[in-house]
């Protein structure tokens, strides 16, 4: 995985230059003996789905324009990746020095907001048709959190492995921006690359033949709709 390589040891040699040029073994041992282990927490934060209504089948088509000739796009989820990163390291301050030790403690979390379904508004609410094409549109939603979960895991493994259980030493300031930095250039490109990978996954949603299905629900209400606007 080419962004889990390992940044934690650039960031110990970096780190240690100043260690070693004014600090006595004693503290590095104390650093060593004393400090937590690294911990790491990659969480998922539930974010409200929204329903909307108001877009035309235009409107939606304008937005995300179907693979198969001449469909027109009847619903659409969209999502943004929403990321924070929580800070909580423990450090020890060197007695003489501006230095400080540390290890990794620190909480990312990721989710889906805004996380939206749109139904096109020729379907109103309670209709069969827009309960069909909600009905569709849940499959994707359904992809959007599985990935989302399955890439919350797989990057704390990953930022265990980076970052290992290392000392890491600075200034306070210097290591919190160390940490996160890694975090965000490193790991975040990753996290939107691999939802941006569920792209196939949507596509095996949206079939010929699913679209063909709609032409034959709700007793033919969507494609009166369609036919009315050839």
């Amino acid at each position: 995985m080419h962004v889990s390589r390992s940044i934690a040891g650039l960031l110990s040699l970096c780190a240690l230059a100043p260690f070693a040029q004014a600090q006595s073994p004693s503290w590095k041992a104390t650093c060593e003996s004393r400090l937590p282990p690294t911990a790491i927490e990659v969480k998922t934060a539930p974010a409200p789905l929204r329903f909307t209504n108001h877009r035309s089948i235009a409107e939606l088509t304008s937005v995300q324009k179907l693979p198969h000739k001449e469909s027109r796009t009847l619903g659409l989820t969209e999502m943004r990746l929403g990321t924070a990163i929580n800070y909580r390291s423990p450090s020890l301050t060197h007695p003489n020095e501006p230095l400080a030790c540390a290890r990794p403690h620190i909480v990312v979390t990721l989710s889906l907001d805004p996380h939206v379904v749109s139904v096109a508004s020729e379907f109103p609410e309670g209709s069969c048709a827009h309960g069909h094409i909600t009905e569709h549109e849940m499959r994707h939603v359904k992809v959007n959190q599985h990935t989302l979960d399955d890439t919350a895991a797989r990057m704390r493994q990953g930022l265990l492995s980076s970052f290992g259980n290392k000392v890491y030493y600075g200034t306070p300031a210097e290591l919190e921006e160390r940490f996160t930095r890694h975090i965000r250039d490193e790991w975040l490109p990753w996290v939107r690359a691999q939802m941006d990978h569920t792209l196939q996954l949507h596509r095996e949603i949206d079939t010929p033949q699913e679209y063909a299905r709609n032409r034959t629900a709700c007793k033919g209400e969507i494609a009166r709709v369609l036919d009315a606007m050839r």
